[in-house]
């Protein structure tokens, strides 16, 4: 696959220190080598020596470059060893080497080998956050280092290697120099003596949390515990310099895999193509190292299915929850959440579910799912990522926001999003909205969006459409997005042009709609990126994509509409979405058939109309008879449609109804139980319901009967 790795510059590798350490006692051990045996365990056993070192956190063993070798999880693998144990460095300097299979890169330089002080004694052999490689080193004291222009492949082995090789006799002149494959890539020249540290050896993992880079950028400044990501094999260190010559040696000498040795995740939707209608449970798993550190049970995870469209709507705990739709071509995209930030949140930070890394509190429930429609329940706290603090904390009652959202999914693809906020500032600004692209492990965001990224449009029919412009290739700098959304008047829906047949929209009521786009957070690539989120275990709420080598995420735009509703603790919104292949022009029966549905005209007496709720896209009738007193008479309906009020596809409840089967009458026409018409009796506490889909479209009146099978 390939990359796409912008090097604006190489980044800043240490400070100098000036303050020189004494040397440490260590043993007249002259070299140490790791081959990493499954044998061996938490253990690894140095084959020179039998020196042996420790392993903590997750780890596994894998085929490595011969035999096995060591996986690391990217957060808490790290291998420790007594500073005792490693060679003296000798008066002519010491060399590294290790194989190298990086998974992704590094959230900012994490070792390969530590063995440093506060960069003021000692040495560090490493990778950045770009993938450069480099060697550290304290000379008299003050900290030097060389560091590569060129990166480390994602997913193939690499030979890496750094020497510090110095001539007492003239003045210490000395060099550090870092291999790759058996090539220099760099070299720096120094001079004075090498101060050693008296510390453990550390490889694997940072020494301290650190920021992730763009330290400027990444909010909150809050550093974080990381190792490498990767595999590691056939680590070595010798108390001498070896030549560019033994280091090519032992390159070749060993015949690694080809080609990619770590495989290129993607996110979990679940199986592939239409498959049964309905909301199923399901344990989407993501890469072994990732699903060893969650403490999460089988199937938490919920996805929607489609029988006659290939898209998903998936909850994924990787996302926190957050629900996103994946089309047929595995583009993902999702309408965010509720979110509150600067003084409603604790510091000042971003209080939103997906801070949750761990899913504390967030969870998913499938509350109903047969023939006609699916209900989704996810309910969230609004929090913030370091101390897991609520937005808005009310003093009197010890709460803070919490948002519950109900998904009312049917089969044509379409679904309602009623969000309601439990809160003790019900005017209090918030987020409701963002448009979202979730990109895979190896792509930028302009892989999955159009540059002409958003169309809005009216119920007039009136749309335009709005375009990004390209930066300078490898420019750190905001999107050239558009610089407003005044045209068309009126918005309401939006259609996201991904690059694919299958496309967001999103439809909300007309009544004091504005929109914006996003453009002001600095970027890599066409649109915004950022990847604290999804997939990501670090505390962070705002880290830019550096390459595109992890799950990522990108913004374009914000909808803003007035609440369905409102009570003292209380707001709701609702939204309508999906994905399409239509035009907006083409969505204009759609969102009319929800924003002013045809009124119905009811002509059976038994019976008692509550109405269209456009929560659930559904009419609401209630039975006039008890629950339990035989068979429900035939209802007539008659749903008046016209051009302002069009028929487009129908759900209807009827409570009451009993335990009998129904059949449908619509114009006169027996229409079959199928596509066409689905039906579903859903059981209750104390009644049974009987729920019909109907798929027809209509711009005049249209009759309905239904029937109890014991009525016909």
């Amino acid at each position: 696959m390939q990359m796409n790795i912008l090097i604006p510059r190489v980044l800043l590798f240490f400070a100098a220190a000036v303050i020189p350490a004494a040397v440490s006692a260590q043993t007249a051990v002259n070299e140490v080598h790791w081959p990493f045996s499954s044998e061996q365990s938490s253990s690894p056993v140095d084959s020179v020596h039998g020196v042996a070192g420790k392993l903590e956190g997750k780890f596994q063993y894998v085929p490595g470059v011969t035999g096995d070798a060591l996986r690391l999880d990217g957060y808490t693998t790290s291998m420790t060893v007594a500073a005792s144990e490693i060679p003296a460095m000798g008066p002519g300097g010491f060399t590294l080497e290790a194989w190298v299979a990086l998974n992704t890169y590094p959230w900012n330089w994490v070792p390969i080998a530590d063995q440093e002080a506060q960069r003021q004694a000692g040495y560090f052999f490493g990778i950045d956050a770009f993938g450069h490689v480099a060697l550290g080193a304290s000379i008299d004291g003050q900290w030097h280092s060389a560091v590569s222009t060129v990166t480390v492949p994602l997913k193939q082995w690499a030979h890496l290697a750094g020497t510090y090789q110095t001539d007492p006799a003239n003045n210490g002149q000395g060099i550090l120099t870092v291999y790759m494959n058996g090539e220099r890539i760099a070299q720096t020249p120094v001079q004075g003596s090498f101060s050693p540290a008296k510390v453990d050896l550390l490889v694997g993992r940072v020494r301290q949390p650190a920021l992730p880079f763009p330290e400027a950028e990444v909010k909150p400044p809050h550093a974080v515990w990381y190792s490498l990501d990767g595999i590691l094999d056939e680590l070595r260190i010798f108390g001498r310099a070896r030549s560019g010559q033994e280091i090519a040696q032992d390159y070749a000498a060993v015949s690694a895999p080809k080609g990619d040795v770590l495989p290129w995740q993607k996110m979990p939707s679940g199986p592939i193509g239409p498959g049964r209608f309905g909301a199923y449970y399901a344990s989407l798993r993501y890469e072994e190292p990732w699903d060893r550190l969650r403490q999460i049970g089988p199937n938490a995870d919920v996805v929607v299915r489609f029988d006659e469209s290939p898209t998903r709507l998936v909850f994924w705990q990787g996302l926190n929850y957050v629900p996103a739709w994946v089309s047929g071509d595995d583009k993902w995209s999702t309408n965010e959440f509720l979110e509150v930030w600067d003084s409603g949140c604790p510091d000042g930070g971003d209080c939103e579910p997906m801070s949750d890394k761990q899913s504390l509190f967030s969870h998913v429930e499938i509350l109903e799912s047969n023939e006609v429609r699916a209900v989704v329940h996810w309910r969230y706290a609004l929090i913030e990522t370091v101390g897991f603090k609520g937005a808005w904390h009310d003093p009197l009652t010890g709460w803070t926001d919490w948002a519950d959202e109900y998904w009312t999914i049917y089969p044509d693809g379409v679904a309602v999003r009623k969000q309601v906020i439990h809160t003790a500032r019900v005017n209090a600004v918030r987020e409701w909205q963002e448009t979202i692209i979730l990109n895979q492990p190896g792509q930028r965001p302009e892989d999955n969006i159009n540059p002409d990224a958003v169309t809005l449009g009216n119920m007039q029919g009136a749309t335009k459409t709005y375009t990004w412009q390209k930066n300078p290739a490898g420019a750190f700098a905001d999107p050239i997005g558009p610089a407003d959304t005044s045209t068309p008047p009126n918005v309401n829906m939006q259609l996201v042009n991904l690059r694919s047949e299958w496309k967001p929209f999103q439809i909300v009521p007309p009544d004091g709609v504005s929109s914006d786009f996003y453009n002001n957070e600095k970027s890599y690539f066409l649109f915004e990126c950022w990847n604290h989120w999804p997939v990501a275990q670090i505390a962070s709420s705002d880290r830019p994509c550096v390459t595109n080598d992890r799950p990522s995420h990108s913004s374009v735009s914000h909808l803003f509409w007035k609440p369905y509703a409102e009570t003292d603790d209380t707001a709701t919104k609702i939204l309508l979405n999906g994905l399409t292949t239509s035009s907006l022009p083409e969505l204009i029966p759609l969102a009319k058939s929800w924003l002013t549905p045809p009124p119905l005209e009811l002509q059976s007496n038994s019976y008692r109309s509550e109405g269209y709720d456009p929560a659930q896209r559904a009419y609401l009738i209630s039975g006039a008879k008890p629950a339990g007193e035989g068979a429900a008479a035939p209802l007539r309906l008659v749903f008046h449609a016209s051009e302002t009020s069009p028929l487009f596809h129908m759900a209807i409840l009827i409570r009451n109804w009993g335990g009998n089967d129904a059949s449908l009458v619509l114009d006169g026409r027996p229409v079959p139980w199928g596509k066409e018409f689905r039906k579903s009796l859903v059981p209750g506490l104390d009644s049974t319901d009987l729920l019909l889909w109907i798929e027809t479209r209509s711009s005049k009146p249209v009759q309905v009967e239904i029937r109890s099978a014991t009525a016909m």
